[in-house]
């Protein structure tokens, strides 16, 4: 769905002096949480098509440092890692005011071991043809659980709009009330043509449907 620019993300945009407090101190997130098991890395976008041709998908690559007992090393794991991805992707158009539409998608890993891992995310082709996305995604957020334990989000989580509490909660609050429009439309790898791509591997995904 479409959302007018100063219906949406006003509370979002308009920050002033809050982004400078937070360029120079703490991370946005004030929560209290234990030392750090999982990080983001990075967060990348980009255009990709299947292997049997087609139009591109919008992907998302979130690197992750993995720290089984806070330790970046192979050979010890993290269980029940859960990596959900928000994002705010700008709408093309005609009109010279910006619309907004949310995504959310989540994927629950079933072991990580410790190191480096990649989780991708993906737009279908028909919504980037029929919204005109073009380019990286104006706001997105990271958010990582342990074994439903929230992790520390840190600068390398969010989009440079997003570096201040107020500017974390607003867009929390946009993607609450209004990526339920869009609810399935982004997905993980596990549900796309990528999922036995071997130049994007991938951990093993937990799949609920399959107890079913």
């Amino acid at each position: 769905m479409r959302f007018p620019l100063l219906v949406s993300l006003i509370p979002v945009l308009v920050f002033g002096s809050s982004l400078r407090v937070a360029a120079q101190g703490a991370p946005v997130s004030t929560e209290t949480v234990s030392a750090v098991q999982i990080e983001v890395a990075s967060v990348k976008f980009g255009s990709a098509r299947a292997d049997g041709g087609g139009d591109y998908w919008m992907e998302s690559i979130i690197e992750l440092n993995v720290k089984p007992g806070g330790r970046q090393v192979s050979g010890e794991f993290l269980n029940r890692v859960r990596v959900t991805l928000n994002l705010g992707c700008t709408l093309g158009g005609a009109g010279a005011e910006k619309t907004y539409s949310f995504y959310k998608a989540s994927g629950e890993m079933i072991a990580v071991e410790g190191g480096k891992a990649f989780v991708r995310f993906y737009l279908p082709p028909e919504v980037v043809k029929r919204d005109k996305l073009r380019g990286d995604p104006e706001f997105y957020l990271v958010e990582l659980e342990v074994a439903g334990e929230s992790q520390k989000i840190t600068l390398n989580n969010t989009s440079k709009g997003i570096n201040a509490a107020e500017t974390l909660a607003s867009f929390k609050g946009k993607i609450s009330s209004e990526a339920a429009a869009n609810e399935g439309v982004l997905m993980p790898q596990y549900l796309t043509p990528f999922a036995s791509d071997s130049r994007r591997p991938s951990p093993t995904f937990l799949r609920r449907e399959a107890q079913r």
